[in-house]
């Protein structure tokens, strides 16, 4: 399923069309088109001359943003669709993606990789002319805008900065500093909850991956994004009021791991049992069990 990936960015302050032409994209997809992984053989056989479908100015590598998306590409891997069609003699011309594709071109003639598990759709050479153009006009509309972990990313270079200050970053992109460091942030989550990031949305992914720290001692990230990634938004909201509720009740706990356990004292305790640990720690560290005898 090819999801809309910029739905959920908080960035975006657009209506939603009547008609989902996602849906008729997934139709086009199924009907005259296969989902294949990114690899250089596929950029190779690229014919970037070919610009049916291409309506932007020719680039190059001077291109200041190109070599921003160089940099998120190599970061975090290719997170929107290519889509190509299959030409004579094993060639391939693009219907959307120009940027991406150079960028990634760029990439692999450094020596470099990207990360493109299902990130590329090829048509087939019979896909009317139409149905082509449909997906192209989406997708460049879309593609005004950057996805949530591309703008953590952009988000990143921008703070780190010297001569600029987070209120210029506020004022150039109209938000809130809450919502600047929910998108900046985004960037660090788990790997279970960047890669659904952009159907989640900023929103419910920060809450995730609050509920992913909290519990981390008695669940993986994988279980807890598995079990309440489905959630809406002020559900997720309370579910973390009262996992906090429970975590701060619980005075002393023992969570127990593949790795050995941790065990965690939220009270005062008199100075001879902070000793005792003491010395516990100290044998545990040696290897020396004696004292359970």
């Amino acid at each position: 399923m090819v999801a809309n990936r910029l739905g959920n960015n908080p960035l975006l302050n657009r209506e939603k069309k009547k008609e989902n032409f996602e849906e008729k994209k997934e139709q086009i997809i199924k009907q005259y088109g296969r989902l294949v992984h990114m690899q250089p053989k596929l950029i190779e056989e690229i014919d970037f001359e070919d610009v049916t479908f291409i309506n932007r100015l020719a680039l190059t590598s001077e291109d200041l943003e190109l070599e921003e998306l160089k940099e998120s590409i190599s970061k975090i891997g290719l997170l929107n669709i290519i889509y190509l069609q299959e030409r004579e003699k094993g060639k391939y011309r693009l219907v959307s993606g120009l940027r991406r594709a150079r960028a990634i071109s760029e990439i692999y003639s450094d020596g470099g990789s990207v990360k493109g598990k299902d990130r590329v759709v090829i048509f087939d050479k019979e896909t009317p002319y139409e149905l082509l153009d449909s997906v192209s006009v989406d997708e460049n509309i879309q593609r005004k805008n950057l996805s949530i972990l591309e703008q953590s990313y952009k988000f990143n270079r921008e703070a780190a900065k010297k001569d600029k200050k987070i209120e210029e970053i506020l004022k150039e992109y109209h938000i809130s500093k809450k919502t600047f460091y929910r998108i900046k942030n985004a960037i660090t989550y788990p790997k279970e909850i960047t890669e659904i990031i952009e159907d989640l949305g900023a929103d419910k992914a920060e809450i995730l991956n609050k509920l992913v720290i909290i519990l981390r001692d008695k669940r993986d990230a994988a279980q807890v994004v598995a079990d309440y990634k489905d959630l809406n938004r002020d559900e997720l909201r309370n579910l973390l009021k009262e996992v906090k509720k429970v975590d701060k009740s619980e005075k002393v706990i023992i969570k127990y791991s593949t790795n050995g356990f941790n065990f965690s004292v939220k009270k005062k305790v008199p100075d001879e049992v902070k000793k005792y640990f003491e010395k516990l720690k100290e044998f545990i560290e040696n290897d020396d069990y004696r004292f359970l005898k």
